[in-house]
């Protein structure tokens, strides 16, 4: 155990000294020789942050290197364009549902009934997972 924690603190500490020098390895020169995912990452992020007036030197380059430190080799899904949206439609059904509405949100997200009591039967069992520890 104590060796891990060793472990996870010397990633943390090379993380943190990676972002405090973002300066020195994220000029315009340097991150051309980012892999080009990386590179892309950090683009959008920064279209993001500009586009929210956002005003953080590197805040962009200090997010991707820290996605990139976290997910780096990792085979992850992002979820794009149909499936994105209805991911994030299923969340504003969960929140705007009172108990009571069912009718109204079908009418609303120009669903049926069952669809909706569908969409909050899944997003309760991914609110409890939330909630609760896995045991095993």
């Amino acid at each position: 155990m104590g060796q891990q924690q060793e472990i996870f603190n010397t990633e943390a500490a090379e993380l943190e000294m990676l972002i405090n020098n973002v300066s020195d390895i994220a000029d315009e020169q340097v991150r051309q020789r980012w892999p080009s995912t990386l590179q892309s990452l950090s683009e959008v992020l920064n279209s993001e942050l500009k586009r929210a007036k956002v005003d953080a030197p590197h805040l962009a380059d200090k997010l991707t290197i820290a996605l990139g430190h976290y997910f780096g080799g990792r085979d992850i899904y992002i979820p794009t364009g149909t499936k994105l949206k209805s991911a994030l439609r299923n969340i504003d059904i969960w929140r705007e549902y009172n108990g009571r509405n069912i009718e109204q949100l079908a009418n609303r997200y120009k669903l049926t009934e069952r669809q909706i009591t569908e969409i909050l039967r899944e997003q309760r069992l991914a609110e409890l997972t939330r909630r609760q520890r896995e045991l095993f």
